[in-house]
């Protein structure tokens, strides 16, 4: 999730710095990716007014220009890019300015004209990689003004690397409650009331896969320009967000799912025919996306249809021939709630992603589809102009949310701490979840934007992080210790293993699961216990005694002339146990097998003793 600071502060401006707001943001389980300026530091560049455009008499590809820049008399500027025209708006490098790069504007002689500053491009100015000329500013941009503070470049750029059950923060919205609640500041929601409808005009919408779509709002708007600019401050907060501007009416669906999260979709109205059907593919179906892309339709994937065609896959692209431009004048605007099952994985099938496929696929606020459309059809109605009708609301069974019970006194033991019931009351407060006390329990009711509110331990771990996880102690662990009675006539393990290395044996360690025939030669074992997913054909079953083991590793030494072989193994062996046996199921005792073969002494010694060699010394 990626979003401007500027925006998010016009929803709430906790008294933070950028650093301590990422800061805070992170240790809340939101962690901040990246936390980038919009703009490099530069300083004299102003919002200038050309008036007049003369080619230089000594350079085809130079122009002297009479340019206002706020400062009292015009001043003259020699510029040699291609789209310099009279009354533009463009920034202007004052002499003394210092711009990316270190590179410092002084007054010079350019062909033997004097220059006092420089016009610029976005390029120049570091706020794009690319620049074909000057960068052109609206008509109404104030003269003068610094450039820093008309285009807001002393903003920041936050990356948020969320986790796939916080969906309820892929939007401004749900990042700004966030903020709120555990920085404990006031949030300003959008205010957002209902647009009367002017006209009459509707289509009706038939919910043919309830489970899969539950909820779809429509309405008709008409008489709208879709040739419309999209305005300034918008095309801002999108292009930071890191969505590219396109129309005006694309512009304002984007923009509303990035303010409250929200993905809609606008169809060309005048396209479309007879009623609006959410339904399962039919089988041949295809579908050409907005991404150009002609995909053949499983028959679990789910569709927006008209009675004649399929129009866009649901909840991850609209369809190429239903779409909205540029000549549009009529068109039927989406707001709906699709499962997230209903959605997951589709998507990644066909080899792309989409920003409304990664919302519902984690799962929407279907409380708020109402509110998205709305909200959408105001900016609409504003930029574009048009006449709204009634919105068409077709409704099945909503996502259950059952309410959760949190014992305070289990929040304690799961955190180390006991955090008072009036502090967890007012976390629950600051992220809207509505509860009821039941003594020393809180009953919460999970809010419709989220979904991973579902037990106990969910509740305990939105007050961890609210609360903060450095302010929970972390003591050292602590546990009584005592020491174990131990019979004099019982051994330890190692200590057997030891006597047995002492005297000339050789620890091996093998498989527990062997070949069935060494079962039937070793311990005429019929009651075998199979692996259900062998790694090997040979290795099918479960060993109950140690020797097919150690007489495979002798016939590995005999293949490699080691004629005296000392083995020995500790190893558990399996059993089946029978009914009326203490414990019914299997048996798995440790047991120590050991292996000799060969002369009782080594090499040299063996062959002294067999000459009469062989003797012990008196001391």
């Amino acid at each position: 999730m990626k979003f401007s600071e500027s925006w998010l502060r016009t929803l709430v401006a906790p008294e933070l710095s950028s650093e301590a707001l990422s800061h805070l943001l992170t240790m809340a389980g939101l962690e901040v990716e990246e936390l980038d300026p919009v703009a490099p530091q530069f300083n004299d560049v102003v919002v200038a007014h050309v008036l007049e455009v003369t080619k230089h008499p000594d350079a085809d590809r130079l122009n002297v220009c009479k340019v206002d820049t706020g400062r009292g008399e015009p001043t003259i500027i020699v510029c040699g890019a291609p789209n310099v025209a009279v009354g533009l708006r463009v920034p202007c490098a004052l002499p003394g300015a210092r711009l990316p790069g270190d590179f410092v504007i002084k007054i010079a002689k350019v062909r033997g004209i004097e220059s006092s500053g420089m016009l610029c491009s976005a390029k120049e100015l570091g706020i794009a990689e690319e620049a074909s000329g000057l960068l052109i500013l609206p008509v109404d941009a104030p003269v003068g003004q610094s450039i820093r503070q008309y285009l807001d470049l002393d903003d920041n750029l936050f990356t948020l690397k969320l986790t796939p059950n916080r969906a309820d923060c892929l939007s401004l919205t749900g990042v700004a409650r966030e903020v709120g609640a555990i920085a404990d500041a006031q949030v300003k929601f959008v205010d957002v009331p209902e647009v009367a409808a002017t006209i009459a005009d509707q289509r009706q919408v038939i919910l043919d896969a309830p489970a899969a779509c539950p909820l779809y709002c429509g309405r008709i708007i008409q008489g709208v320009d879709a040739k419309a600019s999209t305005p300034e401050w918008m095309k801002r907060r999108l292009e930071r967000s890191g969505i590219r501007a396109i129309s005006a009416l694309v512009d304002v669906t984007n923009y509303v799912m990035l303010e409250l999260g929200q993905p809609l979709h606008a169809f060309d109205n005048a396209k479309l025919s007879g009623a609006v059907h959410a339904r399962m593919a039919r089988p041949g179906e295809k579908l050409l996306l907005l991404n150009e892309q002609t995909i053949n339709i499983d028959s679990d994937i789910l569709v927006i249809a008209d009675d004649v065609k399929a129009l866009a896959m649901a909840g991850v692209m609209g369809g190429e021939e239903s779409s909205v431009t540029l000549e549009t004048t009529e068109l039927l605007l989406e707001s709906a709630f699709f499962a997230p099952k209903a959605i997951a994985g589709r998507a990644r099938r066909y080899g792309f992603s989409s920003d409304a496929s990664h919302r519902f696929e984690r799962g929407v606020d279907f409380g708020g589809a109402r509110r998205a459309i709305e909200r959408t059809t105001r900016l609409i109605l504003d930029i574009c102009g048009g006449a709204a009708g009634p919105v068409v609301e077709a409704r099945a069974e909503m996502p259950a949310r059952k309410p959760v019970r949190l014992r305070t006194d289990r929040a304690a033991k799961v955190l180390g701490m006991a955090i008072p019931a009036e502090q967890i009351a007012k976390l629950f407060s600051g992220l809207s979840l509505s509860f009821t006390r039941d003594g020393d329990d809180f009953l919460v009711q999970p809010p419709t934007w989220r979904f991973d509110i579902e037990i106990e331990e969910d509740l305990i771990e939105e007050i961890a992080r609210l609360y903060g996880y450095d302010k929970i102690p972390s003591p050292a662990p602590r546990g009584p210790l005592s020491m174990l009675v131990q019979p004099e006539a019982q051994r330890p393990q190692a200590y057997v293993r030891q006597l047995l290395v002492d005297r000339g044996y050789q620890e091996v360690i093998n498989f527990a699961f062997v070949e069935e025939a060494w079962e039937a030669d070793f311990a005429a074992n019929t009651n075998l216990i199979r692996l259900a997913n062998p790694i090997a054909s040979q290795m099918a079953v479960m060993r109950s005694t140690l020797f097919g083991g150690l007489i495979s590793n002798l016939r590995t030494n005999l293949n490699r002339k080691q004629n005296r072989v000392r083995l020995f193994e500790t190893g558990r062996t399996f059993h089946r146990v029978a009914k009326g046996y203490p414990v019914e199921g299997f048996h798995q005792p440790r047991k120590l097998a050991g292996l000799a073969y060969g002369g009782a002494l080594p090499g040299r010694l063996e062959r002294w003793r067999s000459q009469g060699r062989l003797f012990r010394c008196k001391g």
